[in-house]
């Protein structure tokens, strides 16, 4: 799962992990195909992970998730201790250093302006990665750009509300972090804009991962998965068959 985004980021992804596993992407709430909410908050989004293995009749599974979702994922793993058998996180900052969190949290932008495009050409030129970064296969940017986008009466508009960013309420995860009891893997981009040595230090300080449940994608960015979609798959295919 990843947040801000929608389910069909994952479409160059999924069908390669669908013979031995049934894959499911979700978008929360606010994102995607999703409704909004008047307000979001890491226990919504954790609550939407829920529904969605409720809906399914699922006891549990494995949970790959990116960036803010894995802060929602290891939250999830404290609301609900049974929801994961094994958790994979993605480039995800669950805790940093607090030199480091002071940084972010005075830098943190607000909601990206809510701008109209008159069709889906214009609306995909002007989408950017967030954090900023080049992607390495054009027509996965393509296509990721091309699905963000949805046509309402006056233009096309990005799915994700905007209100999210300005509402979104956050959990210390310490605790949570250092409480899984069940296989976790940590997957990092080399070059990755958000987790450097120090935030990764930390991280597995905190968290007391294992080296061996550390992996590192070479020359791959904080959206790792759009850098390098073949390593990436060869990757997780290695660390859904533990």
């Amino acid at each position: 799962m990843d947040t801000m985004r929608t389910l069909f980021w994952w479409d160059h992804i999924a069908p390669s992990l669908t013979d031995n596993h049934c894959v499911v992407a979700l978008d929360f709430s606010g994102m995607g195909e999703s409704g909004r909410r008047e307000e979001y908050s890491q226990e919504i989004f954790v609550d939407d992970v829920k529904g969605v293995l409720d809906a399914l009749s699922w006891k549990s599974c494995t949970c790959i998730a990116h960036s803010m979702g894995g802060s929602i994922a290891t939250l999830a793993t404290s609301v609900y201790p049974n929801i994961f058998d094994h958790l994979i996180l993605l480039d995800s900052m669950i805790v940093i250093p607090p030199n480091v969190a002071e940084r972010m949290s005075s830098n943190r932008p607000s909601a990206r302006l809510v701008v109209a495009s008159p069709d889906l050409e214009t609306a995909s030129s002007r989408f950017r990665l967030m954090p900023p970064q080049p992607c390495g296969k054009d027509y996965v940017l393509k296509h990721v750009a091309e699905t963000s986008y949805t046509e309402k009466s006056d233009g096309w508009y990005l799915k994700s509300d905007p209100l999210i960013p300005n509402t979104y309420k956050y959990n210390d995860l310490h605790d949570a972090f250092t409480k899984i009891n069940f296989p976790l893997d940590y997957v990092y981009g080399q070059a990755s804009q958000l987790v450097t040595q120090e935030v990764l230090e930390y991280m597995t300080y905190v968290g007391d991962l294992d080296d061996k449940n550390i992996h590192c994608l070479p020359g791959a960015m904080h959206h790792l998965f759009l850098d390098m979609p073949e390593e990436f798959i060869s990757l997780m295919k290695e660390l859904l068959s533990k």
